[in-house]
């Protein structure tokens, strides 16, 4: 009995339907290509981008935590890359302020000194002058640490442990014509056990600035930097010395020494008991009494005798003939 159903012809071909509605033979995949392709479809969808750059800022943030509170609790040596304790604090500048007062000159001058002195040139860079009776040295010192330095003493060392005989050789004298302003801190360096103190004002006592009942320090944040003024006195003796710093930094104690410019320690003779001691003395014009006016950069030169024997009273001596 013949049949009214039409009769479609299988074929492998793939028609044009066919490609578009996928519905061609697909080989089978292995468990391998199934696992490869949903990963694929995970990472191309939105959800999975979002989720990787929070992840990226979350660890970005979690590793910058966790490098601050590893140099909160562990000492600069024991963090990788970091400053050892030793290197915590960067000595800036070494700077002598002494304007005023006594100099010893070491080595022998001529005539053209006082031409040297009246010019007002930095003349004590070409003789070998050492500060008498006091000096005044501003240091500035910078923290180089992640973490807070806090120096918790200043102690002078002296070269050989004492000072010896002040020095005699040629004296200059320029005092003051006004009211100095007071220095922070003083020391005197020709004591049995010289510490650093207070200035005083007026008939106030000087007191211990690190030590005592009413101990300081000295706070050094990272690249900041702090200037402080000594000002070093010593009656009897000629003295050389170098500051011992002891300074404590994440967590420990560590040491280190300020010396003068170039390397050298720092420097001060006390003044001879008697001023005819000395080979020649150096003052100038506004500290004798001239029978004409002269110029206030006017010097003078006399033997320590005579300068001596002038001033030996009261009243201002007359100024040197010539």
């Amino acid at each position: 009995m013949p049949s009214n159903r039409r009769v479609t012809r299988r074929t492998d071909a793939l028609t044009r339907a066919s490609v578009r509605r996928g519905s061609g033979r697909r080989p089978p995949q292995t468990e391998e290509q199934e696992e490869a392709t949903g990963r694929l479809r995970y990472l191309r969808s939105p959800t999975a981008w979002l989720l990787g750059i929070v992840l990226a800022v979350v660890t970005v943030t979690f590793q910058d935590v966790l490098a601050a509170s590893v140099k909160t609790v562990l000492p600069l040596d024991r963090v990788p890359d970091r400053l050892s304790p030793q290197n915590a604090i960067d000595v800036v500048d070494v700077k002598d302020v002494k304007a005023t007062g006594f100099y010893v000159l070491r080595d022998r001058v001529g005539p053209g000194f006082l031409d040297e002195l009246s010019s007002g040139a930095p003349w004590g860079q070409n003789h070998d002058v050492v500060d008498a009776g006091e000096s005044d040295w501003m240091i500035t010192v910078q923290g180089r640490a992640a973490q807070q330095v806090r120096i918790t003493d200043i102690v002078p060392e002296l070269e050989g442990g004492s000072c010896a005989a002040p020095l005699g050789g040629s004296l200059v004298s320029l005092p003051s014509q006004g009211v100095m302003d007071v220095i922070p801190l003083e020391v005197a360096v020709d004591e049995p056990r010289p510490r650093l103190r207070t200035a005083g004002k007026g008939a106030e006592e000087a007191k211990p600035f690190f030590t005592g009942p009413g101990a300081k320090h000295i706070t050094l944040n990272q690249n900041e930097t702090e200037a402080f003024i000594v000002h070093a006195t010593s009656r009897t003796g000629h003295c050389r010395w170098r500051y011992r710093v002891h300074y404590e930094v994440g967590g420990g104690t560590a040491e280190m020494t300020i010396s003068g410019p170039g390397g050298k320690p720092f420097e001060l003779t006390g003044q001879l008991p008697d001023t005819s001691d000395y080979r020649s003395v150096y003052f100038p014009g506004f500290t004798c009494r001239g029978s004409s006016p002269r110029a206030s950069g006017d010097w003078y030169e006399q033997s320590g005798a005579e300068y001596a024997r002038d001033r030996r009273g009261d009243e201002v001596p007359p100024c040197p003939e010539g």
